[in-house]
């Protein structure tokens, strides 16, 4: 009988885990730079065996506009685009050991997209878990990922193994890849929802609005 081989899971990162991960894309990525922490990176550890043989990164995008795509919530409503920068994440980084990858002494087949398969259910609701909405009267879900592919390095194979779409190429020859989400289930919204109402830094941010913005209507403070 063939022997059994450990199954690879995927586990939502702490932050002691997400310091793991921003060793290991400084260290082994092509860029060898952490996400930005004003990304707010949200990270995802893969691991064989109770081993981490990898991880996945995703945060905000570092353009907060991209014509015709996203925007501010007020080029929506103007129809200049379709999406608020609020409804796009980037999956920054993506790093699986060697020894996981074909030649490897761990070698399993497919790992990186079946990883990244994974994440990609669940990211749209674990990001937005951890990273409470401020306005939940604005458009918050999120709707799409992108990444960006430097061809001198790579050739976006993985993202193609996992239904991403060319979106487009800039001057250097880098492309942006993309790929929708699933919508979040009724649950999950209340759950955002509750999370969003419990953050003390979305209610400070509410409270200072409110302050700045008082309703044209409403009871007089007594």
């Amino acid at each position: 009988m063939s022997p059994v081989h450990p199954e690879l899971r995927l586990t939502l990162a702490d932050q002691q885990g997400l310091r793991w991960a921003q060793q290991q894309v400084t260290a082994h990525h092509y860029l060898h730079h952490p996400v930005d922490v004003r990304a707010r990176p949200l990270a995802y550890v893969i691991v064989l065996a109770d081993e981490p043989v990898g991880c996945l990164i995703f945060g905000r995008p570092e353009s907060t506009r991209c014509t015709g795509w996203y925007g501010s919530v007020e080029d929506v409503q103007a129809g200049r685009c379709p999406l608020t920068r609020w409804q796009i994440l980037n999956l920054a980084r993506v790093w699986l050991d060697p020894r996981v990858q074909m030649g490897g002494d761990w070698y399993i087949p497919n790992a990186a997209s079946r990883m990244l398969a994974q994440a990609l259910r669940r990211v749209g609701y674990d990001y937005l878990m951890h990273w409470p909405v401020v306005w939940m009267d604005e458009p918050y879900e999120i709707r799409e990922v992108l990444s960006y592919c430097d061809t001198s390095k790579h050739r976006g194979t993985l993202y193609r193994a996992c239904n991403f779409v060319l979106r487009r190429v800039n001057a250097r020859g880098i492309e942006t890849y993309v790929r929708p989400l699933r919508r979040l289930t009724h649950a999950e919204r209340a759950e955002i929802a509750r999370a969003s109402r419990a953050c003390p830094r979305a209610r400070r941010k509410r409270l200072a609005r409110a302050v700045l913005w008082p309703p044209l209507f409403g009871e007089e403070a007594g």
